[in-house]
């Protein structure tokens, strides 16, 4: 489904109901460029504190102009079926483009596009004009907030007289004698004064804000001003601070969005993800944190269960050595070829209402975020290398040594394990078959952590991990696990 503000109220309501009983969510997002110059880039030489200064830099000079977000659920055949079953997809591509204004005040911001990245997108068939014109607003929680008490103070305090320059004394003037006459007059219930550009505009809100019983109302070509009871004038205020709010849940747009898939508890797949996530974070939920151990923390609180597929192809050699790439636009090819000779399982359709829009381009975001969730299944169900356990429902099943192991190319490490590094490893890591659930793995993590998080336990980069173990076993938990203790972190915060 295309998305954009012509039809977001459809799409929300949309993605609202079918994430209540989706088994997983897939992202992916397009960007206006990524590194300005060559140091800015990620180097194999890198800390793991330069990394995320680097990917920081990133995420505070580009925009996001596309976000894919493709929603997973499993269906069980009917008995008349000789299927298994198959996932469900239902692939939503938003195209977003920053707040312009709220309440008729206009929201101005600033981010750098990357010629090389403009071509690319070009190529790629990305439409431009669609972005600018069609694209849905965001603003997220902490400027709604800042925007909100901003404009709630100017119609609720006394604010300082503007500076008037020499060239509009004789305007002001003009104005307040207006004013001293519309008062008087028991006839006039209204004035229209006529302002030439917005320094007047502002003049005349200025000085109509120090009467107390006057008001005013913006009109084309001039300001409307009224006379009023001092409880008159509280109500008036009182409906300007409710449509304020009005316009700012409005300007809020896409990230209602990003609410929902974080209050959603879900596992949320991607493919190298690190960047998204830091996009997502900064754009739609709060500006990112000054350092990697304070992200690390908070990440728990936006998007608990995050699944790297690059980082399960690269921690694992079988997989490595059979497709020889980890690049989403080669492999996903590959693991569907596969699929379709028979050679694999994960059956996946899509949705029927989610077919019309589907244009099988990569890099469209909403279409890559269906290849991303693809891969991740047909990963889950190669033969030989990947299986699930016996007797457990695949759509319930993550894989909890990948949860929250980021892929990243730092030296010998492949991974930020970005809540957990100095963690213990819990009992589940030294668990050498079957499989153990998260509640139980996180009881140790918990006990050992200030700070809830669905990693703590995981080996961390640093550790010495058993090789065998930590590059071709797999542990498969049920999600039914994870449940309660996402309800209790959940009340917690």
């Amino acid at each position: 489904m295309d998305v954009t503000r012509d039809n977001f109220d459809h799409a929300l309501a949309e993605f609202r109901l079918a994430i209540s009983s989706c088994d997983f969510a897939a992202i992916d997002m397009e960007m206006t460029g990524l590194y300005a110059d060559r140091a800015r880039q990620p180097s194999h030489l890198d800390t793991k504190n330069e990394r995320y200064h680097k990917l920081l830099q990133s995420v505070e000079s580009y925009a996001v102009i596309q976000v894919g977000i493709c929603l997973f659920s499993w269906v069980d055949s009917k008995p008349d079926e000789p299927k298994d079953g198959y996932y469900e997809a239902r692939p939503f591509n938003f195209n977003v483009f920053p707040c312009t204004s709220v309440g008729g005040f206009p929201i101005e911001s600033h981010f750098g596009c990357k010629n090389t990245a403009f071509e690319f997108l070009a190529r790629n068939s990305f439409d431009f004009n669609k972005w600018v014109y069609q694209g849905i607003p965001f603003l997220n929680a902490d400027q709604a907030e800042r925007i909100r008490s901003d404009r709630v103070s100017l119609l609720t305090k006394r604010q300082p007289r503007m500076e008037v320059d020499d060239q509009h004394k004789a305007f002001v003037r003009d104005l307040e004698a207006a004013l001293r006459k519309f008062m008087k007059s028991k006839a006039d219930k209204i004035l229209r004064y006529q302002t030439a550009n917005s320094y007047e505009r502002k003049l005349v809100y200025d000085v109509v804000a120090r009467h107390n019983t006057l008001g005013t109302r913006s009109r084309h070509g001039c300001i409307e001003i009224f006379k009023g009871t001092r409880k008159g004038m509280a109500k008036h205020v009182a409906q300007k601070i409710h449509a304020l709010n009005t316009s700012i849940d409005e300007a809020r747009g896409f990230c209602q969005i990003i609410d929902i898939l974080s209050a959603a508890r879900k596992p949320v797949i991607g493919h190298n993800m690190l960047l998204d996530v830091m996009h997502a974070y900064s754009k739609f939920y709060k500006p990112l944190p000054a350092t990697r151990s304070a992200f690390g923390k908070s990440l728990p609180q936006f998007l608990p269960i995050l699944i790297d597929t690059k980082y399960i192809i690269e921690s694992t050699p079988a997989i490595k050595a059979r497709y020889r790439t980890s690049n989403l636009d080669e492999i996903a090819p590959m693991l569907e070829r596969e699929t379709q000779r028979g050679q694999t399982h994960g059956m996946i359709r899509n949705h029927p209402q989610f077919t019309r829009d589907v244009t099988h381009t990569m890099h469209e975001a909403g279409f890559d975020a269906y290849m991303t969730g693809a891969t991740f299944i047909r990963l889950l169900n190669l033969e030989g290398e990947l299986h699930l356990t016996a007797g457990s429902v695949s759509s319930e099943l993550v894989l909890y040594r990948y949860i929250n192991r980021l892929y990243v190319a730092l030296g010998d490490d492949l991974y930020w394990n970005l809540s957990g590094d100095s963690a213990k490893e819990s009992r589940a890591m030294h668990a050498a078959n079957g499989h153990v659930t998260v509640a139980e793995a996180l009881d140790d993590t918990l006990a050992n952590s200030d700070t809830p998080s669905l990693s703590d336990g995981c080996c961390s980069a640093d550790d010495d991990d058993d090789d065998d173990q930590c590059s071709t076993g797999f542990e498969v938990v049920a999600f039914d696990d994870l449940v309660p203790v996402l309800e209790e972190l959940s009340m917690e915060q």
